[in-house]
């Protein structure tokens, strides 16, 4: 059986005297995993989950584990915790790297001499494989790293953007494109998803299902997650120069906690993982991933298989029809290809899990 679902996310802009007006989007449509995972062993949907999920598969694999410990009742060893920690924050840098090297800078040439290397050392070291250099050691694959980073311009102190460099030139053109492109320069409607809406998120999720996981919302609120989100200490401007600084800062808290040997408090923040019992053989988590916070519920049947799976992704609040995405590039200024340029680096800096397409709608003048 095939089974059919639109991976990709279509936004049409409507556009009135060179101004966006109106931005219609209309999500991916998702695989129905609960339908497929039901009857199953939960090893079965875990062994599988590298395959439905090509993003951020590992931070999956933990919510699902984590999930079903909660449903037992069980809670993992610390030492475990802290390997699941591990495998979350080494894969959120290889999936910041990945959408900065080959989304926003990918038509930096000086730039394509690096992000093979770079990327290639990051996987290396993320699986922790001994696909390096003959006797290359681990922390002779992270000094190649933070090499090839300083070349790009971030280091992993806070003044991370060095001049004359390909994150200096990306950066110096997002803030023209803030400037010329008339972002909305005020402080954002929506607010951040977090630790706190946990409980709210996972039982409807448990409730409702995709229902509720294809437009999510809490009590009408539609909250942003991912990398600013992290960032943003208060309802403060989100134009895309403040997004690739936000991205650029976590790279180099990641980087820094690399160094300290992976045991660094500063870059684990509190409820990078968190589990939570919903009743008799359910259980739920979220975790802190590369675009925000994803959840998972899970309910197992008397023989501890999986009688229900639902999932939800950052994606979907961050491009929700009435959600951040949508309201950020309302009222931009979209005149020709260098604006086009602007609003399609706008929407990447939200860093969807799938494709997405931009469609232009002119409107006649009111």
């Amino acid at each position: 059986m095939t089974l059919a679902f639109r991976n990709r996310i279509d936004l049409t802009l409507s556009v009135t005297d060179e101004r966006i007006t109106r931005v219609d989007i209309q999500p991916r449509t998702r695989p129905p995993l609960g339908r497929l995972a039901a009857g199953k062993p939960a090893e079965m949907l875990l062994a599988g989950l590298p395959r439905l999920f090509s993003l951020c598969a590992g931070a999956h694999q933990v919510a699902l584990l984590t999930a079903i410990e909660a449903a037992r009742g069980e809670q993992a060893a610390p030492l475990t915790r802290h390997r699941r920690i591990k495998a979350v924050l080494a894969e959120r840098l290889a999936e910041l790297l990945r959408g900065l090297l080959l989304g926003t800078m990918a038509g930096d040439r000086a730039v394509l001499s690096l992000a093979q290397r770079l990327l290639q050392a990051v996987s290396s070291l993320q699986a922790d494989r001994p696909d390096k250099a003959p006797g290359q050691s681990r922390s002779e694959t992270l000094s190649q790293i933070k090499m090839a980073l300083d070349e790009l311009g971030i280091g992993s102190t806070l003044e991370i953007v060095a001049p004359g460099t390909p994150v200096a030139r990306l950066m110096a053109a997002a803030r023209k494109a803030a400037e010329e492109g008339g972002w909305r320069h005020m402080p954002s409607v929506h607010g951040v998803l977090s630790a706190a809406d946990d409980r709210a998120v996972v039982t409807r999720l448990m409730d409702e299902g995709a229902a509720f996981a294809d437009a999510p919302e809490l009590d009408g609120r539609i909250p942003e997650t991912g990398v600013w989100a992290r960032h943003a200490r208060s309802r403060l401007p989100a134009g895309p120069a403040e997004r690739l600084s936000a991205r650029i800062a976590e790279l180099a808290v990641l980087i820094r906690w690399m160094e300290h040997g992976e045991t660094d408090d500063d870059a684990c923040e509190e409820d990078l993982v968190a589990g939570y019992t919903l009743g008799p053989r359910r259980g739920a988590a979220a975790v802190e991933c590369a675009r925000g916070r994803l959840h998972h519920v899970v309910e197992l049947d008397t023989q501890g298989q999986i009688s229900r799976f639902e999932y939800l992704a950052p994606t979907e609040w961050n491009f929700h029809p009435r959600g951040p995405v949508a309201t950020s590039l309302t009222g931009a200024v979209l005149r020709g290809a260098e604006d086009r340029d602007a609003v399609h680096g706008m929407v990447g800096s939200f860093d969807p899990c799938v494709g997405f397409s931009l469609t232009v709608q002119e409107l006649a003048d009111a």
